[in-house]
């Protein structure tokens, strides 16, 4: 069954705005990918995963293949960087390896977790 693609929207909209709101807040204290490329990485990745993490909370059934499809929701939507010139096309071929490790991680997290609906069984 596929997931609502409205759902998948929503939640690949989530991780975009928390790696948009990290960005924002590490280019604030100065950590760019010039100044400090490992510490602005992590922070991306970091911020990824809790979205992910987020985002599979929220999923009630199919949560992997839910993941996916916002996984590949937000890689495609990050063709708007290239688009702008803000991203090369090599470098937005190869952030499909980061969007892959971000869903993995929150992916993972959110499966230690019970899902959202089973919160509301338990009140």
């Amino acid at each position: 069954m596929t997931p609502r693609p409205w759902a998948v929207l929503r939640d690949a909209g989530i991780v975009y705005g928390l790696t948009f709101a990290a960005g924002i807040g590490m280019a604030s204290i100065g950590v760019t990918l010039q100044s400090n490329p490992s510490s602005a990485y992590v922070a991306n990745l970091l911020s990824g995963a809790l979205g992910f993490l987020v985002s599979g909370l929220r999923a009630t059934s199919e949560r992997v293949e839910h993941l996916a499809w916002v996984a590949a929701t937000l890689w495609t939507c990050n063709l708007l960087n290239v688009a702008l010139h803000l991203q090369s096309a090599a470098s937005w071929i190869h952030s499909g390896l980061t969007v892959i490790f971000m869903a993995a991680l929150g992916g993972t997290l959110s499966m230690i977790l019970p899902p959202r609906a089973s919160f509301h069984r338990q009140r």
